[in-house]
């Protein structure tokens, strides 16, 4: 038995949008040892490609993002080290480049971050800041055979698959994450732990009902619920408020943005985190 053309073709739609739900709704991290977030590969970075996030943290040193080629000579790592961006890579075995940026992000605030590959170069930008890299290497593309590890690396990669070691020791990241895209769409998620947020859970996929950026959660079997403490709007499903009756100046959702490495656009302040959001 087949089912019919029309019934395969409303299951490839709903399974896009759910995909594109998965990854632009928000994920709270809440930075406990074995916490990770594992997506597609990211073909892009090989040799041309974008990867562009929202994220709003206090931490002062976490890991955002990491892949390589599977243990042997390229890689790219993107840390949060004393409250600033640093981007680590390195193709063909050769000398690791490496960026950083001036910027502080560790002020709850959203900061939009785009990350463009181009053979042997590499630039970073955050909100209106952008630098560039280039490794000297025989290779012009970078080897990708990994994932793209988000937050934190999964205890099920062994050191030896990786080719930054060191990247499995440092601290997972603590904060909010939003409108994850490679190019124009959102990777797939394949697994997470630790996390929260409609994308960490197919119930909220399918049924979230929290405005204005609201962290969807499951209260109890069949039953989601709305985490607002990081809005700055209340009510059930993050509704209601001062910033509501503002036109949502304070507390909306993250910022989606398409930067240029030479654009000036700058994210919004946004209101503190509470420490419910973040625990």
């Amino acid at each position: 038995f087949f089912p019919p053309p029309s019934l395969l073709t409303s299951a490839l739609t709903y399974s896009y949008f759910l995909l594109a739900f998965l990854s632009l709704s928000g994920l709270e991290f809440g930075g406990g040892p074995g916490q990770w977030a594992r997506y597609g590969r990211w073909a892009g970075a090989a040799s041309s490609g974008e990867l562009s996030f929202s994220l709003r943290t206090n931490a002062t040193r976490a890991l955002l993002l990491y892949l390589d080629d599977g243990g042997n000579c390229d890689f790219l790592e993107l840390l949060l080290l004393d409250g600033r961006l640093r981007l680590r890579f390195a193709l063909s075995c050769a000398e690791p480049a490496t960026l950083h940026l001036d910027t502080p992000v560790a002020d709850d605030r959203w900061h939009m971050v785009l990350l463009t590959r181009d053979a042997r170069r590499t630039a970073l930008a955050v909100d209106g800041e952008a630098r560039a890299a280039e490794v000297r290497s025989k290779r012009r593309h970078m080897e990708v055979a990994s994932d793209l590890f988000v937050g934190g690396i999964p205890p099920d990669v062994r050191l030896s698959a990786l080719t930054l070691s060191t990247v499995k020791y440092e601290p997972p990241f603590r904060g909010l994450l939003a409108n994850l895209k490679l190019g124009e769409r959102p990777p797939a998620l394949l697994s997470s732990q630790g996390l929260r947020g409609g994308a960490a859970d197919p119930l909220c996929a399918a049924r979230n009902p929290c405005a204005n950026g609201g962290l969807c959660t499951v209260l109890a079997p069949g039953e989601v619920g709305c985490d607002c403490s990081h809005t700055g709007f209340g009510g059930k499903f993050c509704s209601e408020g001062e910033a509501g009756r503002l036109g949502g100046r304070e507390g909306a959702a993250p910022p989606r943005f398409a930067l240029s490495l030479s654009g000036t656009a700058q994210a919004q302040p946004r209101p503190p985190l509470s420490q419910a959001g973040l625990r």
